[in-house]
């Protein structure tokens, strides 16, 4: 089984899925093998399920949960927080706006 982060909310997905293709907003994707589950943060992405119970998984950025920096990603939130903040433009504002929502869900990811 796999569960992605879909825009829609998180979907699993399991053999003899009906064919779907879902837009991946930043969250965790997680890998079911029997009792083995691997999680891996996705930014964004597509998932393409298809009628023969394959599921491509296409991410802009895909790491291990674990290969996190939890320092990191406190230190990415409070700057693009501060861009947000101080941004002057719509463009500004928008590319502070996206840093937020990323690291917000890396923080949520690791908390989990």
């Amino acid at each position: 089984m796999v569960i992605v982060p879909a825009t829609t909310g998180e979907m699993g997905v399991l053999p003899g899925h009906v064919a779907t293709i879902a837009e991946l907003k930043p969250g965790v994707l997680s890998v079911h093998e029997g009792n083995d589950v691997t999680k891996y943060f996705v930014s964004s992405g597509f998932a393409f399920i298809h009628a023969n119970s394959v599921a491509d998984i296409i991410a802009v950025e895909a790491v291990p949960v674990d290969r996190i920096d939890a320092n990191l990603v406190q230190k990415g939130l409070q700057d693009f927080t501060q861009k947000l903040n101080s941004a002057s433009t719509d463009l500004e504002k928008a590319e502070a706006q996206i840093g937020v929502d990323v690291h917000s869900a890396l923080n949520s990811a690791l908390s989990a």
